[in-house]
């Protein structure tokens, strides 16, 4: 299997359709320089000084969900309350959603990695919550896991708000106290409620065609009867409940008392017209809403804010609307940039640095905008600490073991285990899993952390090429042996992974796959933390079975899912569908794995083909078309029973539009702007790739900041790829899949929400073709850039590794890895004719271990990385951890291959990016006993640099140790190991260093690695 929640780099931002302070493009240079808060203080209402009006944002990068906070009173100067992440998940964009409490102080964040969008079960029960303090910063996190829908949180006219998540055949209503900072009160009801918040001295939700009350004891009670399914509810401060109603193509503002009377507002356009609220206000959003709802029709406390668009946030008194909020790279990776700004270019040149993001807002009283450009930074360490939900702390949680593992959801395809792969020559050394930096024990394929398997982080010019050629059957280009320093035979993409003839004639078009990779990984084959043209681990998502947990191995639990296509499909150690060849290829190669991601999709196509579910048609070289095909690839394909002609079969019901987990009201994804990058949980899947092949990213040259179209989109007859979406009750009939739009249902002890499928089991299964649209007018068609006589791009990556030594020819080198291990970069050797040393010595490693479920396990190796680039093309790195969680610390030894008598000065190599800490400290081994400790920061200031440890006095065979515990250890800052080296003095210098009076016992000696 492949997609299905893969993990999440290049230099990419989308271009969509509205000009955004974070998006201008770099050739743009004439343009003011944007400020953090209203610099003309003159377009502000009077009494802003003394105004109260608080806006709250948020978004995300790798590092982690912003939130973002501003105060009128402070000309709406933008601060970071908080940066939220958990320090054992590998994402390159943390997503999340929020909501204010009535009193302004406190945000309840709900966050994520972007890939659990990809995973029913993640999707539901993965994402984190934590209270976020907006006037002091401190964070505290929730002990449940809780569902990633556009409803959750849900907060009220008080401090109190309401988290939700199915929980077996129920929905667990988890009630807040965000003044306390804890939970109060869970229960269980029968069925799924959507849209949940506090309301009176319970909770107000949607329930079928109704709106509902739950009190203390569960019991839930009726307050409307609607003609459609209820969503957005927001609670006033008179007692009131404001939600909106679909009919049709429009849609309804409603309110009803907590004694039950319901009454109609108004109504405009389905996504023209908006609820929004805080605190008890309650606020009105369209560009025409003034049209649809008279002042004269509203309650107190209700406000029309006429001419903001319905999709905007808006403040807690509604001063200020926001139109857009990104940084740039939101789904596109770590390192996308507009070119112009020092931030976004360190950003890019280092994916743990936060990116500048960019807002647009409208002064709602004059109608004026205001731009902003804001560089998140939160207190060190706040938001970062692992959540207390990955530790056991809920009362009442469901197992989350696997939460944040990919599931493998295409199972019913048949794929059987067969045998195991041959492991790797670093997995057969004669050191167990706890010296070994990679991981004989692991359940998956080809392990992370061998130096002779790392994976080339290609530019989006490769990835395009590579998608461009393997589309057309052409991805043919020879790989040499021992490509990137592999030990591979020489080979070829596709003759490694050939195509499969799709069914009905034609081929995938370059979109549709570019779209693919674009959801699945943003593009990456290595880890986010590496650059275009730099090598490092392939994105390792549930690699450990670890759920999020830093603390946590779970081989059993194992996600198996590699590179750029996230192949997961004979990709386990089990499963011999690959041989060894192939799935070192998948792993390293960005071009073998799109080549086995395009058969795949062929697979997928013939496989909804053959049953006869075709789109409009069925001719393959419309975009649009391959809707079945995506929806397949994502969720799997239930086939039909052969002894039971009338049990349900086909395209399961997560994946329909029509489901009730996402919002009624939204449009294509992306064609409002960017902003829909920040929350992809509002689209199914075929929506979310469709819209990566609608709309543009631009790729950034990481070494100039120069910006330009990332790949070509696909080309529209009316120019508007929306002509061509499907309504979202499309695939929805009451004779094909039982489904009925017209009569919402919620099934009694379901965890399923409320919505049109009229099954008890939620078997609302698609299996018919359908056309929606004319293809010929209306559907998108391919646009190559590249054909198949066209050369490879070659990276050029900002990290150059530094080839040579300017070090003392008698200086005894030891680098951190073996002189067997090879530097190259595809089929180039950038060191070639430069290297003028050989290693003299081994590094080697002490993991941390746990014992979990009867194991010894590593959790230390979660964290642990390797990238291509500093001294001779390669170093490890991790981040610092407090010295008591011994199970998230590594140990690295340097030791030279001979003793040492007399004087010596000790150099390290620091790497130019990924080692940050200002408590490095090296234990120095005199080899006589004697020990010497010398703490220095490895912060290079960005280059490759040798630094001087001091001179020593040596009596024997010396070596130095690095340990990733620090007092100050978060797990923010990086610490690596890259090569040290002895330098032999004739005598004793002038920086020599005076050892302790009496010698210290020497640190025991780790195993060479």
């Amino acid at each position: 299997m492949f997609a299905a929640g893969a993990i999440s780099v290049l230099a990419m931002a989308i271009v969509a359709p509205f000009a955004s302070a974070a998006l201008t493009d770099s050739s743009e240079t004439d343009g003011p320089t944007l400020s953090d808060r209203v610099t003309d203080t003159s377009r502000l209402p009077s009494g802003w000084q003394d105004s109260d009006d608080r806006i709250v944002t948020y978004d995300g990068d790798s590092t982690g969900l912003h939130v973002l906070v501003a105060d009128a009173a402070n000309a709406y100067a933008w601060r970071t309350a908080a940066t939220l992440s958990e320090p054992g998940i590998d994402t390159d964009q943390w997503i999340g959603q929020s909501c204010v409490t009535a009193s302004g102080d406190r945000a309840v964040v709900v966050y994520a990695p972007r890939q659990v969008v990809n995973d029913q079960q993640s999707f539901q029960q993965g994402a984190f919550a934590a209270v976020v303090d907006l006037r002091s910063g401190k964070v505290t996190k929730l002990p449940e896991l809780v569902s990633m829908a556009y409803f959750n949180p849900g907060c009220g006219d008080g401090e109190q708000a309401v988290l939700s998540r199915p929980d077996g055949d129920g929905t667990q209503l988890l009630t807040l106290d965000a003044r306390l900072g804890r939970l109060t009160h869970e229960q269980t009801v029968p069925g799924q409620l959507t849209s949940p918040v506090p309301f009176g001295s319970g909770i107000a939700a949607a329930a079928g065609k109704s709106v509902v009350s739950v009190n203390a004891k569960g019991v839930l009670r009726t307050l409307a009867r609607t003609d459609g399914t209820p969503f957005r509810l927001v609670p006033d401060a008179h007692s009131g409940l404001a939600y909106q109603v679909p009919a049709g193509k429009k849609v309804q503002v409603r309110r009803v008392a907590q004694g039950g009377s319901d009454r109609l507002l108004g109504s405009g356009l389905l996504g023209a017209l908006s609820l929004r609220g805080t605190g008890g206000r309650v606020f009105l959003t369209g560009e025409d809403a003034q049209d649809t709802v008279q002042d004269s029709a509203l309650p107190t406390g209700w406000k029309i804010l006429d001419g903001v668009p319905a999709t905007s946030d808006v403040s807690t008194t509604g001063g200020l609307a926001l139109t857009a909020v990104a940084n740039g790279a939101e789904a596109a990776g770590a390192g996308a940039d507009d070119g112009k700004n020092a931030d976004a270019k360190k950003a890019l040149a280092t994916p743990d640095t936060a990116r500048p993001v960019g807002i647009n807002a409208l002064l709602t009283g004059s109608g004026e905008t205001v731009d902003f450009r804001v560089k998140p930074k939160a207190p060190r360490g706040q938001g970062t600490a692992q959540s207390p939900a990955l530790l056991g702390g809920g009362t009442n949680a469901p197992d989350h073991s696997s939460q944040l593992t990919r599931m493998q959801l295409d199972a019913t395809d048949g794929t059987a285990a067969r045998t195991t792969a041959d492991d790797t020559a670093a997995d057969t050394a004669d050191t167990g899993p706890a010296t070994t930096t990679t991981d004989p024990d692991r359940a998956c394929a080809v392990t992370r952390n061998d130096p002779g398997l790392q994976a080339l982080q290609p530019s989006p010019a490769m990835v395009e090429w590579a998608t461009d050629l393997a589309v057309q059957g052409k991805l043919d280009v020879r790989r040499n042996k021992g490509w990137n320093g592999t030990d591979l035979a020489s080979y070829s993409p596709q003759a490694l992974f050939p195509p499969i003839a799709l069914k009905g004639g034609g081929r995938v078009p370059a979109q549709i796959l570019l779209g693919v990779l674009a959801q699945e990984t943003n593009m990456l084959q290595a880890s986010s933390l590496a650059a275009p043209g730099e090598s490092g681990n392939f994105t390792q998502g549930g690699y450990y079975g670890n759920g999020g947990s830093v603390h946590t191995v779970d081989w059993s639990a194992s996600d198996c899912g590699y590179g750029i296509g996230q192949v997961t499909t004979g990709m386990a150690k089990s499963d011999s569908t690959y041989t060894a060849e192939q799935q070192k290829a998948i792993t390293v190669d960005y071009a073998a794995n799109i080549a086995a991601s395009v058969q795949h999709l062929q697979d997928k196509w013939n496989q909804v083909y053959d049953e006869g579910i075709l789109a409009n048609g069925g001719d393959p070289k419309y975009l649009e078309n391959w809707w079945f095909a995506l929806w397949a690839y994502n969720s799997g394909f239930n086939q039909p029973d052969a002894s039971n002609a009338s049990a349900p079969w086909g395209l399961g019901w997560f994946n329909n539009p029509a489901n009730g987990i996402y919002p009624p009201d939204r449009k294509m994804f992306l064609a409002n702007g960017y902003d829909d990058a920040r929350t992809p949980n509002l689209w199914t899947y075929p929506e979310r790739v469709l819209g990566w092949a609608s709309y543009a990213q631009k790729k950034t040259d990481p070494t100039t900041g120069a910006s330009g179209p990332g790949y070509a989109v696909g080309s529209w007859p009316t120019g508007k790829a929306q002509d061509a979406q499907p309504p979202h009750t499309t695939f929805c009939t009451p004779t094909a899949n039982e489904c009925d739009p017209s009569k919402p249902r919620k099934v009694e002890g379901s965890s399923q929400p409320e919505g049109p499928c009229q099954r008890d089991d939620f078997k609302c299964w698609w299996h018919e073709p359908v056309k929606w649209t004319d293809c010929a007018t209306t559907c998108g068609t391919e646009v190559l850039t590249y054909q198949a006589t066209d050369p490879e791009p070659r990276p050029t990556s900002p990290h150059p590794a530094e080839c040579s030594s300017t070090l003392p020819r008698n200086a005894l080198i030891v680098d951190d890895v073996p002189n067997s291990v090879k530097f190259r970069v595809g089929d180039t050797n950038p060191c070639a004719g430069e290297r003028n040393w050989t290693s003299r010595g081994t590094l080697s490693f002490t993991f941390g271990s746990a014992e979990l479920k009867g194991a010894t396990v590593y959790p230390s190796k979660i964290d642990f990385h390797q990238l291509g680039s500093a001294f001779g093309g390669h170093f490890w790195f991790t981040h610092t951890r407090d010295p008591k969680y011994t199970d998230s610390v590594v140990t690295g030894t340097w030791t030279p291959d001979r003793s040492i008598e007399g004087w010596a000065r000790v150099m390290v190599h620091l790497p130019d990016h990924q080692a940050n800490t200002d408590e490095a400290t090296y234990h120095i081994a005199l080899g006589d006993g004697t020990v010497v400790d010398k703490t220095i920061s490895q912060d290079s200031g960005g280059k490759n640099t040798w630094v001087s440890l001091g001179s020593y006095e040596f009596h024997g065979t010396p070596s130095v140790s690095l340990s990733s515990d620090t007092a100050n250890g978060t797990g923010d800052d990086s610490i690596a190991w890259d090569a040290l080296a002895f330098e032999p003095l004739p005598g004793k210098p002038a920086d020599a260093a005076t050892p302790p009076a009496s010698p210290a016992p020497s640190p025991a000696a780790a195993p060479q690695q």
